[in-house]
């Protein structure tokens, strides 16, 4: 069974599915890190540079390589879950796990300190981060959904392995 970790940065969702692989003894495919490390840079600086069709195409391809790995967990961002294609790919082949948080929390875990305090203090971080959400807001395709607003990544961990029990 393939267990498909989806959502944004920051709301535990690569953080749990390194975890989890590890406690499971599973090969753990992360997408935004094979791709990082495909084009030796950050998704953020490729979707700038290439534009976001080009980084869908390379997502779309390595999903497609992929897929036909058994037992194993995928970590991936919305934007493979945007696609109706891979989505269809996704649904079919595994269980879709849907990871949510508030945005101030969101803004904090990327952010962490200081920093984090004075971007949650600039109302337009924090708009862009809940525009994000909403314009990007897949969790109706998930099977499960779990939101980390008020939980740890330990909490999280556990909450999503006591969910995959049931499965």
């Amino acid at each position: 069974m393939k267990i498909i970790f989806a959502g944004f940065k920051g709301t535990w969702r690569r953080e749990t599915a390194v975890i989890l692989a590890k406690r499971l003894g599973r090969e753990l495919l992360d997408l935004e890190q094979m791709i990082e490390q495909q084009e030796k840079d950050r998704i953020a600086h490729i979707s700038q540079v290439k534009g976001t069709e080009y980084l869908r195409k390379i997502e779309s391809n390595l999903i497609e390589k992929f897929i036909s790995h058994e037992n194993c967990l995928i970590s991936t961002g919305p934007d493979a879950i945007s696609n109706p294609k891979l989505r269809h790919t996704l649904k079919i082949n595994g269980i879709i796990i849907w990871f949510t948080a508030e945005p101030s929390v969101i803004l904090l875990r990327l952010y962490p300190g200081k920093e984090g305090r004075n971007l949650i203090r600039r109302q337009h971080a924090l708009a862009h981060i809940r525009q994000m959400m909403k314009e990007h807001d897949f969790s109706c395709f998930a099977d499960r959904i779990i939101d980390t607003t008020a939980l740890s990544l330990d909490q999280t961990v556990d909450k999503v392995q006591q969910m995959l029990a049931s499965f």
